[in-house]
């Protein structure tokens, strides 16, 4: 199309829907930098006494009815559950898996990371990487 300045695509219109997704693109890049940088440096992400904090309100009150309340698989609802959570104890359990998978299916659910699909991700974490950082470290506690 010839706009009316005689160059292709210069109606404002193009411009207007070229410069949207430019703005999209970028927010996309900026959402997966994020992920990205959570997901591939938990062991670098700093923590903070605060964020333990949170981090154990956050295991209390999402975590702990399924993983139960020491981590061992055997929280109130976790008798419904097939397959049974993770017992955070088990040493075979505890070797096999990275912090990076951790903190993806603390943020993306189970499901993310080809497991069962019954543990709810939790989006709102997503840009809290200090607080996922101290779930991961709460959980690799447990191997000891």
């Amino acid at each position: 199309m010839i706009g009316k300045h005689g160059t292709p695509g210069s109606s404002p219109y193009l411009r207007l829907a070229a410069v949207v997704v430019q703005v999209s693109l970028a927010v996309v890049a900026s959402a997966n930098a994020q992920v990205v940088r959570i997901a591939d440096n938990p062991a670098k992400t700093a923590i903070t006494d605060d964020d333990r904090a949170k981090a154990r309100a956050i295991f209390t009150e999402r975590c702990a009815s399924c993983h139960g309340a020491g981590g061992h698989g055997d929280g109130p609802a976790a008798a419904n559950l097939k397959p049974k959570p993770i017992d955070f104890h088990n040493q075979n359990w505890q070797k096999s898996v990275t912090d990076e998978t951790m903190t993806k299916a603390i943020i993306f659910g189970g499901r993310s990371v080809g497991k069962s699909g019954q543990m709810a991700p939790n989006p709102d974490l997503e840009d809290e990487p200090a607080i996922v950082a101290a779930l991961v470290e709460k959980i690799r506690q447990w191997r000891k």
